[in-house]
């Protein structure tokens, strides 16, 4: 799928504003690369992703630039930790209303008939621990990062996905006999992320085909 320039009519604006407490660079969680703005400007430097506020921040020469959903059209950046490259769009979702804001996903595959994007959280939780020292069990609050997923088809139609199997196949209705096949053969869990790239690609090519 080529993502092509979108130009949008904006009714709602974020405002673009530097940051200058060191607090908000702290928080972030930063990596190398750059964004490209509707204007298509290309700002580049360290760049962090923030999915539950949908909000993009470039620290472009010690200057942090913060950024909604409407005011780009690309973030692009590489992981600190490894080699994966990430490639993030915005593209209009809501799961209930026919009203859909722009939204920051990642495209995890992009195919012709159906694209893989995610949206990755941190969420904290308590859970319980036993200590064999006390024989007692006590609560600890711990964060870890989940990523969404989401299917997008032709015309930007995004839907959530929540990792079921029977819901991936009624997504994925038209070609439902030959899916299920491929998913049983090959033991593929929907929930990984890694099974859904290799099954949203047999989709495209059974819809290629």
């Amino acid at each position: 799928m080529i993502f092509r320039h979108r130009f949008f009519l904006i009714l709602l604006v974020l405002p673009v504003f530097s940051v200058c407490a060191q607090q908000a660079a702290e928080d972030a969680d930063w990596n190398p690369g750059y964004i490209v703005t509707s204007e298509e400007d290309t700002l580049y430097g360290p760049v962090s992703v923030n999915y539950a506020s949908d909000l993009v921040q470039v620290n472009e020469e010690n200057s942090v630039k913060t950024f909604g959903p409407n005011q780009i059209e690309l973030v692009y950046y590489k992981e600190n930790s490894g080699t994966e490259e990430r490639y993030i769009y915005t593209f209009p979702f809501h799961p209930y209303s026919d009203f859909k804001p722009q939204k920051f996903f990642e495209v995890l595959f992009s195919g012709k008939f159906l694209c893989l994007l995610g949206r990755e959280m941190l969420i904290s939780e308590t859970v319980p621990v036993y200590d064999n020292f006390t024989y007692r069990n006590y609560f600890i609050t711990r964060t870890r990062e989940v990523i969404d997923f989401y299917l997008m088809f032709p015309g930007e139609k995004v839907k959530s996905f929540t990792g079921n199997k029977k819901e991936l196949l009624s997504l994925l209705s038209d070609k439902k006999e030959g899916m299920k096949k491929f998913i049983s053969e090959n033991k593929l869990n929907t929930t990984k992320k890694e099974d859904l790239l290799l099954i949203i690609r047999e989709y495209n090519r059974l819809k290629a085909s």
